[in-house]
């Protein structure tokens, strides 16, 4: 553990300018710099022989892709203590033996690969030994920049993707503090995950477990049903990708049916490779054999959803592979599917539903709330906040059965039982594991404004211990006010919910902000910016 009285050196990198990910970074330099703490920035400036960002898009010539990063990296906010990878790069160091799979998580994305057969093919192969020389370049840079510099930890963006795994990678090796930080699910305070990648599930896991039988209060309530009706009135415009946003409403398209199953695949390719999120299924595929021949369903009671995504691009790539690859599976078992690209209501076949089955979705959060029974087959954020059915491998299909089987009385108990644990699963996502909620504050995907008064003591606290506190730890000492909020959500009142919830807020702002933006000229960058269309970058 870190002297707690000793000023610290910390490290800031995040390779990609992608928004607003360096200027949380730079908030987060700012807080420790105020407080006394020295700060340092590495950063990428046409360093690398290619990147996540280079082999995602080709819409324009590498030189101008990186002459775009450039402009909007860590320089653009600040030119004190700023070092490229470039800087660092004359003493070489060897990469650990499995440092091949640092790049599994970028090439599976950037594949968009989902089957097994994907997996062992020559084009995954291919682009892991593409973005390996990554790995060398960025490594030996961040460990000399780290050891040069004698930092005490460091903060990376992401921790996941090629470069930014072998950061931190590389502070692992030398045994100080690695900090991942990402946005957040809705936008509110920052993603700090403490000596995990932004995919990591301990510090999650530990706050679900710690909070799930916690009572929300009436505000805490409010707040957390609050983002759940925005999901249904579709005003959830903080979240990074909304789907599903033109749709209708359509009767459930099988009639007569004993069961009302729901099947939504996620896609593989955003989790695959990191153990938090695994199986003890061989696919998913595998995993809705094993439901169903268990709960003995019958082809019409199934209806197969694919995701809106598959229909659209992401960079150069689309997810019409996925969907061939669920659809043929559907085909085979004459099972009914939805293509991506289908305007049916994804949340019109949940309300309609018997149950959903799911890896880990965030389909979940609105099968939660309606009080749907959700079986899930992989590990997901959700997996500690019982209110989830856990079929995560064979073994658990013995305790599996349907809940739509149990009398109306028992199926009314579960319902509401769902409901309540969804609502603490939303607070916990929202506001407990977030940091500095109250004070960094979303207006747009892209666009931050951060409010005066946030204690760096949590963010130091956290670089000293390596432990997640809760940002909020109050609680109410009843149900009551969940009590009041479930009967709410079952009656449908969503604009109901939502407009307490703002009704709270105030109407008269009257908070500090700090001035958090990039420095002259370079301020140009985000009003250009703000004009392109937002993609995943």
């Amino acid at each position: 553990m870190l002297n707690q009285q000793k000023k610290m050196r910390i490290g800031f990198t995040t390779i990609y300018s992608w928004r607003p990910h360096v200027e949380h970074l730079f908030y987060l330099s700012e807080l420790l710099r105020e407080a006394g703490h020295e700060t340092l920035f590495l950063t990428c400036e046409a360093d690398l022989p290619t990147c996540y960002t280079h082999e995602m898009r080709d819409i324009r010539p590498s030189w101008q892709e990186c002459l775009m990063c450039r402009a909007g990296n860590i320089r653009s906010y600040t030119k004190y203590n700023v070092s490229s990878i470039k800087d660092y790069t004359s003493l070489k160091h060897k990469l650990p033996k499995d440092s091949h799979e640092w790049v599994y998580s970028s090439a599976s994305t950037l594949g968009r690969f989902e089957s097994d057969e994907d997996y062992e093919g020559l084009e995954f192969d291919h682009l892991t030994k593409k973005l390996h020389p990554i790995l060398e370049i960025t490594y030996s840079s961040a460990k000399n920049w780290i050891l040069n510099n004698n930092l005490d930890a460091i903060c990376v963006f992401n921790g996941r993707i090629d470069a930014t795994r072998a950061i931190f990678e590389a502070a692992h090796s030398v045994g100080i503090r690695v900090l991942s930080i990402e946005r957040t699910w809705f936008g509110n305070g920052l993603q700090i995950y403490p000596d995990e990648n932004c995919l990591g599930l301990s510090s999650v896991n530990k706050l679900m477990v710690e909070w799930k039988d916690k009572p929300l209060s009436q505000h805490q309530a409010a707040k957390a049903a609050s983002y759940i009706a925005s999901r249904f009135l579709k005003k959830n415009t903080t979240e990074w990708r909304m789907y599903n946003a033109q749709s209708e409403f359509v009767p459930w398209p099988i009639e007569n049916s004993d069961y009302k199953i729901l099947l939504i695949p996620n896609s593989r390719n955003e989790v695959w490779g990191h153990p938090d999120w695994s199986s003890g299924w061989k696919n998913q595929l595998e995993a809705y054999d094993a439901i169903i021949n268990h709960l003995k369903l019958q082809s019409e009671d199934m209806i197969l959803r694919c995701h809106p995504n598959w229909g659209e691009k992401i960079g150069k790539r689309d997810g019409q592979h996925i969907e061939k690859y669920y659809s043929d599976w559907a085909k085979e078992r004459n099972i009914l599917t939805i293509s991506s690209n289908d305007k049916t209501s994804t949340l019109g076949l949940i309300q309609q539903s018997d149950a959903i089955v799911i890896a880990s979705g965030s389909s979940a959060l609105e099968a939660g709330a309606l009080g749907k029974q959700i079986i899930a087959t992989a590990g997901s954020i959700y997996q500690k906040s019982g209110m989830r059915t856990d079929v995560c491998n064979p073994e658990q299909l013995n305790n599996l059965y349907l809940y739509k089987d149990q009398p109306e009385t028992e199926q009314d108990v579960q319902k509401k039982a769902i409901i309540r644990q969804t609502l603490r699963f939303c607070y916990t996502m929202t506001h407990r594991i977030p940091q500095f909620v109250d004070y960094v504050n979303i207006r747009t995907p892209t666009k931050f404004i951060y409010k005066k008064g946030a204690d760096c003591n949590r963010l130091i606290k956290l670089l000293r211990t390596g432990e997640l506190k809760a940002d909020d730890t109050k609680y109410s000492a009843n149900n009551n006010a969940e009590t009041e909020f479930i009967e709410l959500i079952q009656r449908n009142k969503w604009l109901d919910i939502y407009h307490r919830s703002q009704a709270m807020k105030g109407t008269k702002d009257t908070e500090e902000y700090l001035a958090i933006r990039r420095r002259s000229f370079y301020a140009l960058i985000d009003v250009i910016r703000h004009r392109i269309k937002r993609g995943d970058l």
